[in-house]
């Protein structure tokens, strides 16, 4: 089956989660200050695409518990817009020139304007949620209780994964990169859409848990190919910067397990390198990436990878049988395939 059953039913979906999208940034009158300085900022990172993934798998968790998947339509969008300003905010922190093929928002409008765009995204989550006319009050304080449990965890994950780069910490064990990955990534990409969808869809506790427990395997598992593709994707293909996080000197599982498997000679070499960040060049970069590479830290992460998807997919067995559990099924496979 492979990836191929997700991807047609985002290619299906993705138009209705667009329309939603943009019509909550449809607020004030075109060539008005506000327009120019705010909406139509984020707007246009909102048209750059995407893969709508977060939106599409808050919809499936939720039919998968036979509920209606549109239901669940506007909590996903809430957890797009948090996507969409993470985004912004971390390529303003990582210094990022290009995402989703064109120049990054910070660079385009400047920062202030930037932040500002990503700030506004961040407001909408919650009011998404609270003035969607499809859900109960109780539903929305579940769904509201989940996503702060997200927003926290998500940037817990990010201080971790900053504070790891600027304190020179070196000892690290994959563990600790499980851990990061989880909060700065599987929250908001796969724990969360996939609870708020079983929620919504009134997911019994034994759904709601396996559902959980799918998204935090198969997110980590997203994490990881992400940094592979950092360093192994054509640029073209993925829209946006390779090999930043080895010029911004990440703690990747790649580098981690690297650090721990490099003879003490070569994890001298590495460290230095590291300690470059910015200043690294981008033949400096490439050594890094060939010392990953011959000790096989490359095929670890894969290793890795591949190991957390097929534990995620166990957890499906508890979910009832569906054609969404097999849509479900279908993108752990896609977390693995893609190539940007």
């Amino acid at each position: 089956m492979g990836g191929d059953l997700f991807v047609e039913y985002l290619v299906g979906v993705s138009p209705k989660i667009d329309r939603r999208l943009h019509g909550f940034l449809d607020c004030v009158p075109e060539g008005s200050p506000l327009h120019r300085y705010l909406y139509s900022i984020l707007d246009e990172f909102i048209a750059r695409g995407g893969k709508r993934v977060r939106p599409a798998m808050t919809m499936l968790a939720c039919e998968a518990a036979a509920g209606d998947p549109d239901d669940a339509l506007a909590s996903g969008c809430a957890i797009e817009f948090f996507h969409a300003a993470a985004l912004i905010h971390d390529d303003i922190m990582d210094a990022s020139i290009m995402r989703r093929d064109q120049k990054c928002a910070h660079i385009l409008h400047g920062e202030p304007l930037a932040i500002n765009a990503g700030d506004y995204a961040l407001g909408l989550v919650c009011t998404i949620v609270v003035r969607d006319d499809r859900l109960e009050d109780a539903t929305k304080l579940a769904v509201l209780d989940a996503i702060g449990e997200m927003s926290a965890r998500t940037v817990e994950g990010q201080a971790l994964d900053v504070g790891w780069v600027r304190d020179d910490v070196y000892d690290l064990t994959p563990a600790d990169y499980l851990d990061m990955a989880l909060g700065k990534t599987g929250y908001y990409s796969g724990i969360a859409p996939l609870k708020i969808g079983g929620i919504i869809g009134g997911a019994t506790d034994s759904e709601r848990e396996a559902l959980e427990g799918f998204g935090r395997g198969s997110s980590i598992a997203f994490q990881i190919q992400d940094d592979l593709l950092n360093i192994l994707g054509e640029e073209r293909t993925m829209g946006k910067d390779r090999l930043t996080d080895v010029i911004e000197s990440k703690r990747t599982l790649m580098v981690i397990h690297c650090l721990t498997e490099a003879e003490p000679r070569d994890r001298e070499r590495l460290v230095a390198l590291l300690r470059l960040g910015h200043g690294k060049s981008r033949e400096q970069a490439g050594e890094i990436v060939e010392l990953m590479e011959r000790y096989g830290s490359v095929d670890y992460a894969r290793s890795v990878a591949r190991g957390l998807i097929r534990e995620a997919r166990s957890y499906l067995d508890v979910v009832r049988d569906s054609p969404a559990r097999q849509v479900l099924s279908s993108m752990a496979d896609f977390f693995l395939e893609r190539e940007r």
